[in-house]
């Protein structure tokens, strides 16, 4: 009888469970230091419980946090790097997928940046990941964007693709105007990062109404989404334009 493997489907139908992901980024502590609205992690959580869908956390977050993790899933961050770093964007792997399935993880998340002098030790750390996910059978979402994190639609297009040729099982880019065409030539789903703090919380509930209107599974926000005073408030909107037809008018 032919064997069938399904940590990774089920593990996919868990973190699109509502079809349309909302996912909380709470790595910044590591490239940034001590940011003030995510010192009181826990509160945070409780404020978007049953709201966001995932949580993309560094190893030590999910060991510490524990039981205050309870109903959401993970995504264990795989690299990382600080901002004082001569090269901020050349991350290093410090996590491994073994142990992100032993955590239960929902996927584990690799973030790197093409075009840049890091890309090609990137790709072979990647490399060793992609070996790791198969042997586990774990989804891979990897943020992958143009390097000095540049929005230009031409080079996010190549980076998506890049996702998509090197085997990801979710590809994590910016955001551009008339990017559905690229969304619908990738065979993964494509979720949106947060990018830059916005100044107002309907520019980040328009923004994830455009993302959705270019064919993006989901959103992936940090400070645009833990930056407010209101965060569950927030989080609700930004639900409902996820769990909306069209990503709603």
């Amino acid at each position: 009888m032919k064997s069938v493997r399904l940590g990774k489907k089920r593990r996919l139908n868990r973190l699109f469970r509502k079809d349309r992901a909302l996912i909380l980024a709470l790595d910044h502590g590591f490239p940034l230091g001590n940011v003030k609205e995510i010192e009181d992690v826990p509160s945070i959580l409780n404020s978007v419980r049953g709201v966001v869908d995932a949580l993309i956390l560094n190893r030590g977050l999910i060991l510490t946090l524990d039981s205050e993790l309870l109903g959401f899933e993970v995504l264990y961050k795989l690299n990382g790097i600080t901002t004082m770093a001569p090269n901020p964007y050349g991350l290093v792997t410090i996590g491994s997928v073994e142990e992100a399935v032993s955590l239960d993880a929902v996927g584990v998340s690799f973030e790197m940046y093409v075009g840049g002098p890091q890309e090609e030790q990137q790709l072979r750390e990647l490399s060793s990941v992609l070996k790791e996910v198969q042997r586990y059978d774990i989804p891979l979402v990897l943020h992958v964007y143009p390097h000095g994190e540049s929005r230009d639609p031409k080079l996010v297009s190549h980076a998506m693709r890049v996702g998509w040729e090197v085997g990801a099982d979710v590809v994590k880019t910016f955001y551009y105007s008339g990017m559905r065409s690229q969304v619908e030539k990738t065979a993964v789903p494509v979720v949106v990062a947060g990018g830059p703090k916005m100044e107002t919380e309907d520019e980040v509930v328009n923004y994830v109404k455009w993302a959705v209107r270019e064919g993006a599974r989901g959103v992936a926000m940090g400070r645009n989404l833990w930056g407010w005073k209101d965060v569950k408030r927030l989080a609700s909107s930004i639900r409902e334009v996820l769990d909306s037809r069209e990503g709603g008018e």
